[in-house]
């Protein structure tokens, strides 16, 4: 190896680790996280349900885990879990239960914010929930618009309580975001 090749070599490694080493920090300064935790307002029937089935496959009827049933919703976000509570937003979206085996669903959700600091923006979930356990269920964040573009992380989402009589249910958010920082200074 000739003496050039082997200089060539060193400075190659050598801008090699300074430029692994500077990624991440140039990355995190580019970069912000929000949390936001909230409650949903989900209204299955009734005068002013937020839930509708829009169709289904000819054997949902009969299915244990009620495969290729579709429902659209838009549910009322509140910062706690009273309905009365300061609105947030609204959770809009598509349901589509698409296991044959156990009840689950694909879940295809937009968080879109009607107030405050991220006034206007949008963070999209999709994922697949079991509906079974009593467990919080963990989603990808996959996107978003306005102050969360770009956005990724995950969600949470926990059953905070059911209500058989009025059939509603409450449930109890949690998402964690990562968005670009930078290109809200630029817009």
């Amino acid at each position: 190896m000739t003496n050039a090749t082997i200089k060539l070599t060193l400075l190659l490694s050598i801008l090699y680790l300074i430029s692994a080493n500077a990624a991440p920090q140039y990355h995190q300064k580019l970069e912000k996280f929000t949390r936001l935790h909230f409650y949903v307002q989900d209204i299955l029937g009734g005068p002013n349900a937020t839930v509708w089935e829009v169709t289904h496959a000819k054997g949902t009827p009969n299915s244990p885990s009620s495969f290729g049933l579709i429902r659209v919703i838009d549910n009322l976000m509140t910062a706690e879990p009273d309905y009365n509570s300061p609105k947030l937003g609204r959770c809009q979206g598509l349901v589509a239960f698409t296991d044959m085996q156990e009840m689950a669903f694909t879940w295809n959700m937009n968080f879109y914010l009607t107030g405050g600091e991220f006034k206007g923006s949008t963070v999209c979930v999709v994922g697949r929930i079991p509906v079974a356990g009593d467990f919080a269920k963990e989603m990808p964040i996959v996107g978003g618009t306005g102050a969360f573009r770009m956005a990724r992380g995950y969600a949470f989402l926990k059953t905070y309580s059911v209500d058989h009589t009025t059939n509603s249910t409450v449930l109890e958010y949690t998402l964690n975001i990562y968005q670009a920082g930078y290109l809200n200074s630029i817009v």
